[in-house]
């Protein structure tokens, strides 16, 4: 079983996780994590050792940014629970957490592999794509 846990600055990690139940639905295996302007970087471990309850489930921690806190903090419980498959990926947004929803049910390596790869199907700029599209007629 996949579980996935949003840690992220301020209130985003919530609203991503209530964003994305707008569209898909209850999001029973998600969990959200704010990290707040007070916290440091021990009280965001905290929180995300306590998300991990369940050590049959193979857990994906979605951050906002790379080498920020709350992806530092995944990356510190990651390593202190080697017994728990924990994957950490930063770059949280709402088309991946929509997509890592809709892959629950596969391996958690699948789910790493196609999350990172989301990117640059789902950034666009509108006047290279609008180039890019005449160019193909």
């Amino acid at each position: 079983m996949n579980k996935v846990i949003l840690v992220a600055h301020g209130k985003l990690a919530h609203e991503m996780k209530n964003s994305a139940e707008m569209i898909f639905g209850e999001l029973p295996d998600f969990e959200s994590i704010e990290f707040l302007k007070e916290e440091g970087l021990d009280t965001v471990q905290e929180k995300i050792s306590a998300a991990i309850k369940d050590e049959a489930a193979s857990y994906l921690i979605l951050t906002d940014l790379f080498c920020g806190t709350p992806y530092n903090a995944s990356c510190a419980v990651a390593m202190k629970n080697p017994e728990c498959e924990i994957e950490v990926v930063s770059g949280m947004s709402l088309p991946i957490v929509l997509e890592v929803a809709s892959m629950l049910s596969g391996s958690l390596q699948e789910i790493v592999n196609h999350a990172t790869s989301i990117p640059c199907d789902t950034v666009k700029a509108f006047k290279q794509q609008m180039i890019e599209e005449e160019e193909d007629f």
